[in-house]
């Protein structure tokens, strides 16, 4: 057989690519080693040892998220802080435009009235953004100083809602009380659009008035620079709130009394009001004595004024008038039988009717008829002829004496007694003067309605200016305004009065210096404050001359004889303590003082009074200090107001 090739042996595999080593990692070897290490020791703790790695981790956790709380409230806080800083910028912003609005709608700038109108229902608006957010809503929870933010909250949403429903109205009205359109032009009174902004003006002033009353009901806070700033803004939003509550009533009432009812409605004959013209030289509690009288005629808007006539006398008392045992008790019967005398009363409205019943009774006397009713009475003295007169300009009267806005109170109060001794020339001096004035006013007003306004509202606010309605929907609008000279007998109302009646029968009260002032004492637990009240008389006539003074100055003793005084002034003062209060303690001092007590301490119109009368030579002096207690009703921000018998400027 032929022999096979031998077959080659294969030769062994060799792998010819690079051995590769696999790379170790020593951080992975260290860890392993030191897991190796925690599980061995672990498995050598105890488990108290354990428990506790474990709480250390526990706190450990629970100090991060206490941390991250702790910066999430700062956070909260620190947007409050920012947010409460906008609120405080947006506030002092609308207090400032609330502020303007007044003396702009006073200073016949309609267009700044408007426009910051406009600004203080955007600042109220933005503020009220601020304190409705839930930071602001998470911040009245805070202990103590929660309820510092719940206050200021409550008030942006009182404010809110004046700035949705009230200022809207109230910037629609304020053309209507355009200056430039309403004043008295060529013996015409025109109110421009008044009558037609009434029904905005009153639904505005409605809307206001709520929230004023809730705003007042607000208390403070525990910051007093908090408390300090809603106090500032609650006292110019009162404000704001007398100013619509003032043009809501104009608006309603004056259209009526000057005979332009816009309905057409007017009366036939016009409006007739009885005009009086108080002496001050002779004090009754409202002024002075009504000295003079005139009927002012209102028809379409034009007045005319007829002759003022001197006062007279009714024998027999005013017909269909009965004094009550109050006013007969303090004021005598005289109040019905003088003309001089209704106005003993400090209560305008009550000396008001008995004036009108007077005219009519004595203009029936005169002509036989039944005798005029009127539709008001307007009561006006010399201080505010004097400031109407610095606004129109001077008058000349008939015997060339010209009367001007320096010199008319003077005039009228005191020199022309100096200069006509005769009673008769004197009534007749000063019914044509009267007469003058009045119809020089109500002819060259014009032209300075601003300047009218100003001396008006000066004299409505002094008591230089009262004004009583015969017709009761129109006395309502009268009510509660300082032109109505009421007494006030609401005991949330707190009012003291302090008023004065001549006992004289001269002019020697423009020699009597009064001082009247009043200030806070205390407040009680049960909410009544105290007050101090202090008056000062003095006569100050020259004790070297006083008795040489014209016997019609120097006044007449009581009785038939109608022996002069000397220069005496014999002085009625009257003390009414507030409404729901009373008179606490009273001191009185110097010259008529007596035994340092009242003369009697009775009740008018369910106020108490207490009465001294007074007689003081020339140079002495009578002071009383007297302590009043208001009534716990009174809201805890309301403060007393002091009313007395107008001063002569």
């Amino acid at each position: 057989m032929p022999q096979q090739p031998e077959t080659p042996k294969p030769e062994p595999f060799v792998d010819i690519a690079p051995i590769v080593q696999p790379r170790v990692d020593p951080a992975a070897i260290a860890a392993d080693k030191a897991a190796a290490e925690h599980h061995r020791r672990r498995r050598r703790m105890s488990a108290e040892h354990i428990r506790r790695i474990k709480r250390r981790k526990r706190i450990r956790r629970i100090l991060i998220g206490v941390l991250i709380i702790v910066l999430a409230i700062a956070a909260v806080a620190g947007w409050f802080v920012s947010s409460a800083l906008k609120a405080k910028g947006e506030v002092e912003a609308a207090v400032a435009q609330a502020g303007n609005i007044q003396s702009q709608v006073l200073g016949g700038d309609v267009e700044a009235a408007k426009a910051s109108i406009s600004a203080l229902s955007d600042h109220i608006d933005a503020t009220y953004q601020q304190t409705k957010s839930p930071v602001w809503a998470m911040a009245t929870v805070i202990p103590k100083y929660g309820s510092d933010v719940k206050a200021v909250r409550e008030v942006m949403s009182i404010l809110e809602d004046v700035s949705n429903n009230a200022l809207p109205k109230l910037s629609k009205s304020v053309e209507g009380l355009d200056l430039t359109r309403i004043g008295i032009k060529d013996g015409a009174v025109d109110l421009g659009n008044m009558a037609s902004i009434a029904t905005d003006l009153t639904a505005a002033n409605k809307s206001i008035a709520d929230a004023n009353v809730k705003l007042r009901n607000v208390g403070g806070t525990n910051i007093p620079q908090l408390t300090e700033a809603l106090d500032t803004a609650k006292a110019k939003f009162a404000d704001l709130s007398s100013l619509v509550d003032l043009g809501a009533r104009t608006a309603n009432l004056m259209p009526a009394m000057f005979d332009l009812s816009p309905t057409g409605a007017n009366d036939s004959d016009g409006r007739n009001y009885l005009v009086l013209v108080q002496n001050n030289a002779e004090l009754r509690a409202t002024g002075g004595i009504f000295g003079s009288w005139g009927v002012l005629n209102v028809r379409d808007g034009k007045l005319s004024m007829g002759a003022f006539q001197p006062a007279k006398k009714l024998p027999n008392g005013t017909p269909g008038v009965t004094l009550t045992a109050e006013e007969k008790s303090l004021f005598t019967g005289k109040m019905v039988i003088y003309q001089q005398d209704p106005d003993f009363t400090p209560d305008f409205p009550r000396a008001a009717q008995i004036s009108a019943a007077m005219w009519k009774a004595l203009d029936a006397q005169d002509t036989g008829g039944e005798g005029q009713n009127v539709d008001g009475v307007i009561s006006i003295d010399p201080v505010f002829l004097q400031h109407l007169l610095a606004v129109t300009g001077p008058v000349t009267l008939q015997d060339g004496t010209q009367l001007d806005g320096q010199n008319t109170a003077q005039t009228l109060l005191n020199s022309t007694y100096m200069r006509i001794t005769d009673g008769d020339a004197q009534n007749a001096f000063f019914s044509a003067a009267a007469t003058r004035v009045f119809n020089h006013m109500i002819t060259t007003a014009g032209g300075n309605n601003a300047g009218l306004v100003k001396a008006v509202q000066d004299s409505v606010k002094n008591g230089h200016i009262y004004l009583w309605s015969a017709h009761e929907d129109e006395q309502k609008q009268v009510e509660g305004t300082a032109i109505s000279g009421e007494l006030v007998t609401n005991p949330a109302d707190p009012v003291t009065g302090v008023y004065f009646n001549d006992g004289t029968m001269g002019k020697m009260d423009w020699y009597l210096k009064r001082e009247v002032t009043a200030e806070y004492d205390k407040t009680y637990p049960t909410g009544a404050k105290q007050y101090t009240v202090h008056i000062k008389l003095t006569n100050t006539a020259d004790p070297s001359s006083a008795a040489n003074l014209p016997e019609l100055i120097r006044g007449y003793e009581e009785g038939d004889s109608k022996k002069p005084r000397h220069g005496e002034i014999v002085t009625a003062a009257y003390v009414y303590a507030p409404a729901g209060g009373r008179l606490v303690d009273w001191q009185l001092t110097g010259a008529g003082a007596g035994n340092g007590d009242f003369d009697a301490v009775t009740v008018h119109n369910e106020l108490t009074v207490g009465v001294k009368h007074i007689t003081l030579q020339p140079g002495e002096t009578f002071e009383a200090t007297v302590h009043v207690m208001t009534s716990p009703l009174v809201e805890p921000e309301r403060e007393m107001i002091l009313r007395q018998t107008p001063l002569i400027d």
